[in-house]
């Protein structure tokens, strides 16, 4: 027996052993790890076959109905969409095309065994590259399903995680670019008929690295939390497109209040008797002038006595009026209170204000 048949050997038990450790490891995640399991199982299955017909004649293993070319990236593709917490309508439907192609290859197989000197007709060589060119595209398009879901779960994890190291799935998406990349070489092969010792070696060696690569990510991950939810970040970006019109509505009213009925040259002015003369919730309030950018309700109407003084100083009260009369004619109950949400707002005091004002006119 040759090498190639030691290392199918090899790969499949290494390849139960991963299949038992992520479908019975008690896990924080054992349904989503299970996936990888399923893929794992019947990749050992899909060796061991090789191993058991190593000495069947090459004419009946191309029957071999354990190849699974319809399978084994279904369980990657459902891992990456369940991670990713996208809902998989109809999912029984995924698998027809898995249970059709070993149902037609399970007859071809006995067939042959029963009379191995069939020769293939026409019909069955059509058939197989039909099938070849079916499973590579099919693993080509679950792969490209794999990538977009892993895209969207990118998206997701910062609405659920605040850190996010190690809880991408980003190793998955570069399996996916190299498989496709794996399966448009072989097919390209076929195509052209280029037959080679070293092309067999090359896309065997490339096959090996790729699973190793694939089982190292599986397990790195086995036990890291990184389930995300397509549904609560729909339903959150919707309660927040509701918010921001509920809030928006609260600010129009608010706006309207502050500015029209100047509730800012009230020196005894207060959240709670702003919130009753508007007829509207002080929480309300104080959360919409959150989301306008103001730290407080005092920081909002100070704001607007603020830009009153700055209109009362640049007219001719200015000349009759000191700044501190001009500050309570704004709507501040005190001196200390005028100059220290003055500077808070404007940056500068109240002094380098004035000496800003005269060296602009000078």
């Amino acid at each position: 027996m040759d090498t190639l048949f030691y290392v199918y050997l090899i790969l499949g038990v290494q390849s139960f052993v991963v299949a038992l450790i992520l479908i019975f490891y008690k896990s924080k995640k054992p349904k989503i790890n299970k996936y990888l399991g399923l893929f794992f199982m019947s990749l050992c299955i899909e060796l061991l076959s090789y191993i058991f017909m190593w000495s069947i004649e090459e004419a009946i293993k191309i029957y071999n109905p354990f190849t699974f070319n319809f399978l084994n990236m279904l369980f990657v593709f459902f891992y990456a969409m369940e991670t990713a917490g996208i809902e998989i309508r109809k999912k029984y439907q995924y698998y027809i095309p898995a249970i059709i192609e070993f149902f037609i290859f399970s007859i071809l197989f006995i067939k042959k065994i029963e009379n191995p000197n069939l020769k293939p007709s026409i019909g069955y060589v059509l058939f197989l590259f039909f099938d070849l060119f079916s499973s590579t595209f099919f693993i080509i398009y679950m792969c490209v399903r794999t990538i977009l879901a892993i895209k969207d779960h990118n998206k997701f994890l910062p609405f659920f995680y605040a850190d996010v190291k190690y809880k991408s799935l980003g190793w998955l998406a570069v399996f996916c670019k190299i498989f496709i990349v794996y399966h448009l070489i072989a097919l390209s092969f076929v195509i052209t008929s280029f037959e080679g010792e070293y092309i067999r070696f090359m896309l065997d060696g490339l096959a090996l690295l790729l699973l190793y690569y694939f089982t190292i990510g599986s397990l790195m991950q086995i036990n890291i939390v990184n389930m995300t939810s397509e549904k609560e970040v729909k339903l959150s970006k919707r309660k927040q497109e509701e918010n921001k019109e509920f809030y928006e509505k609260i600010s129009k009213i608010v706006e309207v209040f502050m500015i029209e009925e100047k509730a800012y040259l009230d020196p005894d002015m207060t959240l709670k008797l702003f919130a009753k003369k508007t007829k509207t919730c002080s929480r309300d309030i104080s959360k919409t002038i959150s989301v306008m950018g103001y730290k407080n309700f005092n920081t909002y109407i100070n704001y607007y006595r603020v830009e009153e003084f700055k209109n009362l100083i640049g007219s001719e009260k200015h000349k009759k009026y000191s700044n501190t009369a001009l500050a309570r004619e704004a709507g501040f109950n005190s001196r200390a209170s005028f100059y220290k949400n003055f500077k808070e707002i404007v940056g500068i005091s109240p002094s380098e204000y004035f000496e800003s004002l005269n060296s602009d006119v000078m």
